[in-house]
């Protein structure tokens, strides 16, 4: 099975560029599933109804979240019910923490994990919250999406359940990482990286972020609106016996 997963959406924008060129992107590297992070879409933080139906069109089977999961609230109205899948070790009793998707005869177990360290969100410990899932879960193949700070955290959980699961795969710093690799049989990557505005900082505008780091004040972020967009992600290569991982990297201009 072929799985494409992209890196944090940034922007209502980039849907729009997914609806000129996703079709392009599955053809070329011969895709069965797309998945993608979705939690920063709708202005940068969380996913409104609207843009959730939005990718759902396109063809995405399964979306994760991260720490922006709830930053909309309209979403605890229909997580329940969406192919979402929230961090299971964030405490609430809002959406699922195992998103199964079923392509032919083979199960999908996706699962969403928000790391601790440098967190202020009170968080359930992930390596026992993923012990804890793995005693239940019915699945051919379990893909994780880590979504953290720390390159340490992540490398740790990629170590501790290779061979348990069938992918690690970084999301939340928007900078992708070229150390994919596979042990064990699991396939990892630190960060995907982002799909959104290339001139920006992970996103944002880069006037606001440099503002931000020269005086201390905390202005409310806004999405940078460059018509220039950076799509990463990862393919993954999935069957019984060698599973393998690309990261690939795509350069857009919106009105193309």
């Amino acid at each position: 099975m072929r799985i494409l997963y992209f890196g944090d959406i940034v922007g209502e924008n980039t849907i729009k560029v997914f609806q000129k060129h996703l079709e392009e992107i599955k053809k070329e590297y011969k895709i069965n599933i797309a998945l993608c992070n979705a939690e920063n879409v709708t202005n940068g933080k969380g996913l409104s109804f609207k843009h959730y139906k939005a990718l759902k069109s396109l063809g995405f089977s399964g979306m994760s979240m991260g720490n922006h999961t709830f930053s909309k609230k309209e979403i605890k109205e229909y997580i329940d019910e969406a192919t979402v899948v929230r961090p299971a070790n964030l405490n609430t009793e809002y959406g699922k923490d195992v998103l199964y998707i079923k392509y032919n005869d083979k199960t999908i177990a996706l699962v969403n994990m928000l790391g601790r360290v440098y967190s202020n969100t009170p968080l359930d410990c992930p390596f026992k919250t993923m012990d804890k899932l793995l005693n239940n879960i019915k699945a051919d193949y379990i893909i994780v999406d880590f979504h953290a700070d720390a390159t340490s955290e992540k490398k740790a959980f990629f170590y501790d359940f290779s061979g348990k699961v069938s992918a690690v795969l970084g999301s939340h710093t928007h900078i992708q990482t070229s150390d994919e690799e596979v042990y064990n049989n699991t396939c990892y990557i630190t960060d995907m990286g982002m799909c959104g505005p290339k001139k920006s900082v992970i996103g944002d505008d880069v006037e606001s972020i440099i503002k931000r780091f020269r005086t201390g004040i905390f202005d409310p972020l806004v999405v940078s609106n460059d018509d220039n967009f950076i799509i990463n992600g990862v393919v993954l290569d999935l069957n019984d016996n060698e599973n393998k991982i690309i990261r690939f990297t795509k350069f857009y201009k919106l009105e193309d």
